[in-house]
């Protein structure tokens, strides 16, 4: 009688299902256990040597490795009877393996069957279902009692990637079918995991627009941007930058009463503070004040805000970054936040530094900003071995250089 595959699962939280009874993580209390059954697991097709396991798990200064892995596999042993009577694990002349009649398969295995069979589809409509059994069965992060074992990098990367893949086919298929809802939450899962997949974050702002969530998709945006800035010190991409300008371009239906532009153009809750917005924006109304201030000849100035390490050159060249710079630059966005008014406009220019234009503003007045913002920065900051350069320009000198060239 042929016996039932076991399921083992790698990804969230390790467990063992037979069909009847399902072995979890919580019941094996070692971690060095499991990450032993597991090593066992991903490579059972071959005999695993007890040599090859004390040199895996046990380091150079251990007693007595040799003892403690018999030892160890004996507890196991006794803890996969949970399963049933049989036996689960064999033991081979000077190593170990998991029983091969005993048939099992893994999540990771189960989405690489399920991604061939995908590839193999000819038929749009299966291969839909196909992508979405498995972007549905996905369960992010390998078992953090697990995370650090590098032999299972490979498995890791290899689930990671298929979840990308698949996730990516199906946005196409729903742009296809105009399913932009499903398209919505399928990328709130995905950027959930990936973060910083600029494809994923394009496919969840580009649901958004087409929902006419447009608060919602610059608030995404902005979140994007800030994660791409803190984690890997980059400009938000051009592919996301670009995506801002496709509602302008979109055929608009006329409107008989601009009571409904007012409505759909005007923030849905009461402005507070400064306006922080991405740097393709703050290009636009930088411009316009340019021309404003030429046309009703008032004066305005743009001020700019560096974090960096204390005791740094100002003339100094490219900053090395690092975590605690991105740390202090997000403090001196909650003092910005807190101190501007709301006719002030803000963008985040590079992983340290912002750019603010101070509306209806002297220079005294620009430069006691400066000072305050700096002051509260720094108690802010407590002990971090931080400054905060700054710098304020008068805008309508810059005017005046530019058309006198």
């Amino acid at each position: 009688m042929e016996k039932e595959t076991v399921k083992a699962t790698l990804f969230g939280n390790f467990s063992l299902a037979n069909g009847q009874v399902v072995l979890r993580e919580g019941d094996i209390s070692a971690n060095k256990m499991l990450q032993i059954l597991a090593y066992i697991i991903v490579n059972r097709d071959v005999p695993v040597m007890a040599r090859k396991l004390n040199e895996e798990f046990w380091s150079e200064n251990s007693r007595n490795p040799e003892s403690a892995l018999r030892t160890l596999m004996c507890r196991l042993r006794n803890r996969l009877k949970m399963l049933g009577p049989e036996d689960y694990i064999c033991t081979l002349p000077g190593g170990y393996q998991w029983n091969p009649e005993i048939p099992i398969e893994t999540d990771y295995e189960q989405s690489e069957k399920i991604m061939k069979d995908m590839k193999n589809q000819t038929d749009d409509s299966a291969r839909k279902e196909l992508c979405q059994e498995l972007v549905s069965s996905y369960r992010g992060d390998i078992s953090a009692r697990l995370v650090y074992e590098s032999w299972l990098q490979p498995q890791i990367v290899k689930y990671q990637t298929m979840y990308l893949e698949a996730a990516k086919i199906l946005n196409g298929i729903y742009e296809q079918e105009g399913a932009w809802a499903d398209m919505e939450i399928l990328c709130q899962k995905a950027a959930a995991h990936e973060p910083l997949d600029e494809d994923i974050q394009y496919w969840l702002i580009r649901s958004l627009q087409k929902q006419k969530k447009y608060d919602q998709a610059l608030l995404q945006y902005e979140k994007a941007k800030k994660q791409f800035y803190r984690d890997l010190g980059i400009r938000v991409p051009e592919k996301l930058r670009d995506i801002f300008r496709e509602p302008a371009a979109e055929v608009r239906v006329q409107t008989e009463d601009i009571a409904d532009i007012v409505w759909e153009a005007s923030e849905k809750e009461e402005p507070k503070g400064a306006f922080f917005c991405d740097y393709q924006i703050f290009r636009q109304i930088y411009r316009l004040e340019m021309r404003r201030i030429d046309r009703v000849g008032i004066s305005e100035y743009m001020l700019l805000l560096t974090v960096q390490r204390t005791g740094r050159l100002q003339s100094e060249g490219k900053r090395k970054m690092d975590s605690g710079l991105i740390e202090g630059a997000d403090i001196l966005e909650q003092v910005v936040r807190e101190l501007l008014r709301i006719g002030d406009v803000v963008t985040r220019n590079g992983p340290v530094q912002y750019v603010i234009l101070l509306s209806a503003c002297s220079y005294e007045a620009g430069m006691a900003v400066a000072e305050r913002i700096r002051k509260k920065f720094l108690k802010k900051i407590k002990q971090r071995k931080l400054e905060l350069q700054y710098e304020l320009r008068d805008l309508s000198l810059q005017w005046q250089e530019a058309t006198e060239k």
